[in-house]
């Protein structure tokens, strides 16, 4: 895989995309969200992640060295206004106990991973060819990899509206990075939506869960507009 790395880095992305949506979907549509080979999963592509950049020395490549300062980004405000959205319809989490346990590091895995792939990999790998097209093919296919929510017997409404605003996110997230060179609040933020997506009742009445997604939507391209206008840290 280093040397294919070494040849082609979009290739490399494209690869590893493919692998995580093919093996983690499969286990969800299976499994379900919440199981112990998921977590498994997880963690040997979060294992063979961090293998990855060690191998590589990328660390700084791919924005994981410090913290970029708050104040411009506004403390990074809007990201945690986007999370609190799995919390609009109170706290109820969908498991208990050790199920508990393992969706909640599973969520947190899966923000690890995706921002890795898709802000990391996909976005460093194609900017060298064009920013516009770099940032637009990472927020898209970050978005539309939610489809495969249809397999874990996700209503096709929810599902829809879920890739909508996932897109609106992965702006956000792609241009915090590329202005921040940092992954780290990227990290964060992916993580802890999804685990209050876990620890939140998620019987949403169909109102509420169209005023939530065009929420997100906004807040998400508002955050992601403002950012655009922010110079770019220098490394």
């Amino acid at each position: 895989m280093l040397k294919l790395y070494e040849k082609n880095e979009s290739a490399f992305a494209i690869a590893w995309i493919v692998a995580y949506v093919v093996v983690i979907g499969s286990l969800q549509a299976n499994l379900g969200d919440q199981s112990w080979a998921g977590l498994a999963a997880l963690v040997a592509f979060t294992l063979l992640s961090l293998a990855f950049l060690r191998a590589t020395n990328t660390w700084q490549k791919y924005g994981l060295i410090g913290l970029p300062p708050a104040k411009p980004y506004l403390y990074f405000v809007p990201l945690v206004l986007i999370a609190g959205v799995n919390l609009w319809a109170g706290v109820a989490p969908q498991a208990t106990g050790a199920s508990l346990v393992c969706a909640v590091a599973s969520m947190a895995l899966v923000g690890w991973l995706e921002e890795i792939i898709f802000r990391g990999l996909l976005f460093r790998a194609m900017e060298k060819d064009g920013l516009t097209s770099a940032i637009v093919v990472s927020a898209v296919t970050f978005g539309m990899g939610h489809i495969v929510n249809l397999l874990t017997g996700h209503a096709t409404f929810e599902t829809f509206l879920q890739v909508g605003y996932a897109v609106a996110i992965g702006f956000a997230f792609v241009m915090l990075f590329h202005k921040s060179g940092c992954l780290w609040p990227c990290i964060a933020a992916h993580s802890l939506i999804d685990v209050l997506s876990v620890l939140g009742n998620q019987n949403f009445p169909d109102e509420l869960l169209v005023i939530g997604s065009v929420f997100i939507i906004v807040v998400a391209g508002g955050y992601a507009w403002y950012l655009s206008r922010l110079p770019v840290e220098s490394a």
